[in-house]
């Protein structure tokens, strides 16, 4: 099923959704070098970044104090927000998110259909994943393995100190896939990080025609190659990413597959496997080696 954009009807939002440290930020980079023109990617101009973030943006919409709510608290003046956003558009919005897909109070959906053409969805094997977000929270991968476990798992939310961000409900990694290729009423097309990094063009490809962009081979190969890590290193290094945690030495590090479990000790495995082995082989990835 594709995404049908209805500009009439508000509905005009695509989700690049996936749990942490999954290639959300890779997508966003491949989408912006196909649609750009060329030139030099500008990292810092990426399509997708979540202008829904911004704690001060949505209290000034809403009229309220979202710092004295609760995340599932927010869900109806997210939605609403969203919806106004989707219904001023004339074009495709592009927004990141690493919320699970979630209802509130009453049914409300945080990611209104009304408002919504379809997602993209990105899922990576979670051996890997720990490795790529212990770098980039600056954590062991003990400490990562039980946030990825934890159903109640939020993102720039913490008790006793106010952020500028809205908090994301993220939940556990096995939560997050499911909710997405599960819940969601609107077409949802699910990539994996392998796949992109294996055959990139038919993956890319796959992505555009979802979109219903049209294809050109030899756009798709230039917007691989200025995509590339190596090109996304390199960028990083020249301008920064400001969207790179302050604590992480880089964003961009290997973008590899299958390293996990060179470094996860079997007991770190069987923890990993206890709550995801389900979705895993449901996504596709041979839990009996680890990858796909």
């Amino acid at each position: 099923m594709k995404a049908e954009f209805d500009f009439e009807r508000g509905r005009s939002v695509i989700w690049l959704a996936s749990y942490p440290k999954s290639g959300n930020t890779w997508v966003r980079a491949l989408l912006t070098a196909y649609m750009d023109g060329g030139g030099e990617l500008d990292l810092n101009g990426l399509v997708g970044k979540s202008r829904l973030l911004d704690r001060q943006m949505l209290d000034d919409m809403a009229g309220i104090d979202s710092a004295m709510l609760g995340p599932g608290d927010l869900i109806p003046y997210q939605a609403m927000q969203i919806r106004d956003l989707a219904a001023s558009a004339r074009e495709p919005v592009y927004i990141k998110t690493h919320s699970a897909y979630l209802r509130g109070e009453g049914g409300c959906a945080l990611f209104p259909a009304e408002a919504t053409a379809g997602a993209i969805y990105i899922v990576r094997n979670p051996m890997d994943i720990v490795p790529s977000y212990a770098h980039h929270e600056g954590k062991d991968f003990d400490a990562i393995i039980a946030m990825m476990s934890d159903k109640t798992a939020t993102l720039d939310h913490w008790a006793i100190r106010r952020t500028s961000n809205i908090p994301q409900m993220v939940g556990s990694w096995s939560e997050n896939v499911a909710s997405w290729i599960s819940d969601a009423p609107f077409p949802v097309h699910l990539v994996r990080y392998e796949d992109i990094l294996r055959t990139p063009s038919s993956a890319f490809e796959r992505i555009l025609d979802f979109l219903g962009m049209a294809v050109a081979a030899d756009r798709v190969a230039q917007a691989i190659d200025r995509a590339s890590f190596a090109s996304l290193a390199k960028a990083e290094r020249k301008a920064g990413f400001a969207e790179k945690p302050s604590s992480a030495r880089s964003f961009f590090r290997q973008g590899e597959a299958g390293g996990g479990l060179r470094v996860l000790d079997a007991e770190q495995v069987r923890k990993i496997l206890q709550d995801s082995e389900a979705i895993m082989n449901r996504v596709g990835y041979q839990t009996g080696h680890g990858q796909s």
